[in-house]
């Protein structure tokens, strides 16, 4: 998968109008300069100030500083939608990945994924490109000028400038590598702290505490000396035009001089400098983001490129009735090749650990694939099935439930079709022993914490069982740590047709008997 076009969904059209209102930036800037020219010219003759040019010179500020900031106002928007696309791009493709494969990828990583890398998508779109337009519309615009006012100005410019631009292009391609190895090394911190903030105090006890400071210590020299290379590059390219602008206006002077011209034409050539100095100054800014944009692309890049999960190929529904489960010589994470066969409407522990527990419920539920084998439900390979079909009969009840932080409400009813009145939600949460849970958190409305924090062990199981009742399955999957007595309980809870019931891990368990 490739990342999104970057001039998709009007953002081309968007860059033409901030081309646009650059250009009349350039025209203001011209009048401004051709005004400063008159005033000049009517103080050293003695004469009265045309109120034209003063006009003129104070229209043409407003219409600069108008234009200019309705382009970054545009730009800024431009910058947004693009993240908001790379970001739904780089969502949407974890959603089909392997749920292994997410799994192994580390939490640093991942938030820097959308935190750091998204504010480099966002400026370059929002900031480098918007100001290499007006750069591209701006500097030809104002040599014009110069030449207007007279031809020696801009040929004794434009050979600074041309040197400069050269300059300022080469250090700019030198800013990308660093970039990306400073991008690396601030990758690299968020992911150790990320890891090691959670177990500090263990750490400590564990005797720790020094080790870890110096393995922190270490990586963050490694990141300073980057930071350092770095922002001496970026600072070198940043001062170019300042450097350029000096020996520009030492030679617009000269010449002027030379050339016998008033000091009216030379004050409109400096006035036109001055103006030229910005979007000079915004090009070494410019490769800067240009340089962050390419190290994130090349790392979005790589995870748009991961391996999706390779389900949903036919989108069949599961039949009518109960369902059989079939396992053909599945290869789980251990090595063991598990083959058995389920009949529907049963209940069967299956002989794995719990590590291949854990792998035999995500390729079930649809979130892995077999690396080898094939499952079958009544029949069907597990990943011709369609989501709706695995979504809405194919449950498991753990206490690891899938939860994001918000109300109880949207807890209990993640993944269900029908939402039932409050008060019949309520009585469900109660029945399975969510009261204490209720009156503690508040009612539905109560926060529950990332990750389920805030529930407890018991909590989360009855949780489970609360989704069971308002979306009841045909195939239910119960983790190590459903108890007998939370397994009779759930029987209550099933369809009266007869659910059929993987109890997933514990070889010395294993029974099989009729619903």
């Amino acid at each position: 998968m490739a990342l999104p076009p970057l001039l998709d969904r009007g953002r081309g059209r968007g860059l033409a109008l901030v081309a646009a209102l650059t250009l009349v930036q350039g025209v203001a800037a011209g009048a401004a300069a051709f005004a400063t020219r008159a005033l000049f010219e009517a103080m050293q003759s003695g004469g009265a100030l045309p109120p034209i040019g003063l006009v003129v010179l104070g229209g043409a500020g407003g219409l600069i500083a108008t234009t200019r900031i309705a382009a970054r106002y545009l730009g800024e928007g431009i910058g947004q939608d693009y993240a908001r696309q790379i970001r739904a791009a780089l969502f949407e493709h974890a959603a089909h990945m392997p749920a292994s494969a997410v799994a192994e990828r580390r939490a640093g990583y991942m938030s820097l994924r959308f935190v750091g890398d998204m504010t480099a998508f966002r400026n370059w779109l929002g900031l480098g490109l918007p100001r290499l337009v007006a750069g591209a519309v701006l500097i030809p615009t104002m040599l014009v000028v110069l030449w207007l006012l007279n031809p020696v100005f801009a040929m004794a410019v434009v050979p600074v400038f041309g040197i400069t631009l050269f300059a300022i292009t080469l250090g700019g391609m030198r800013l990308i590598p660093l970039q990306r190895r400073l991008r690396v090394r601030r990758a690299r911190i968020a992911a150790d702290m990320a890891e090691r903030m959670p177990l500090a105090p263990q750490l400590d006890r564990l005797g720790r505490r020094g080790k870890e400071l110096a393995h922190l210590d270490k990586r963050t020299t490694a990141m300073i000396r980057a930071a350092l290379r770095h922002r001496l590059s970026a600072e070198t390219v940043n001062a170019l035009p300042d450097l350029a602008a000096g020996l520009a206006a030492a030679l617009v002077i000269l010449t002027g001089h030379r050339a016998g011209l008033g000091t009216g034409d030379i004050a409109a050539a400096l006035a036109v400098l001055g103006l030229l100095l910005s979007p000079l100054r915004d090009l070494g800014g410019v490769w800067n983001h240009r340089a962050a944009f390419r190290a994130a692309a090349i790392k979005a890049q790589a995870a748009l490129s991961r391996q999706k999960r390779d389900l949903y190929r036919a989108g069949q529904s599961l039949s009518k009735g109960t369902v059989d489960v079939t396992f053909e010589d599945v290869v789980l994470p251990s090595g063991q090749v598990l083959s058995l066969h389920a009949k529907g409407g049963t209940e069967t522990c299956l002989p794995i650990g719990e590590v291949d527990a854990k792998a035999v419920s995500d390729m079930l539920l649809g979130l892995d694939t077999p690396s080898a084998g094939r499952i079958l439900l009544s029949g069907v390979d597990l990943r011709d099935l369609s989501r709706g079909s695995l979504r809405r009969h194919v449950h498991s009840v753990s206490s690891s439930p899938e939860l994001l932080q918000g109300s109880l409400r949207r807890a209990l009813l993640m993944g269900c079709d029908t939402r039932p009145e409050d008060a019949t939600l309520e009585h469900l949460a109660r029945d399975v022993g969510l009261g204490p849970l209720l009156d503690r958190l508040g009612g539905l409305d109560g926060t529950v914490l990332e990750g389920g924090k805030n529930l407890t062990h018991t909590e989360r199981l009855a949780l489970g069982i609360v989704r069971i009742k308002l979306l009841p399955p045909k195939l239910l999957l119960l983790g190590l740590e459903v108890d007998d007595g939370m397994r009779m309980r759930l029987r209550g809870h099933l369809p009266k047709r007869g659910a059929t019931i993987l109890r997933l891990g514990g070889a010395e368990r294993y029974t099989s008997s009729a619903a």
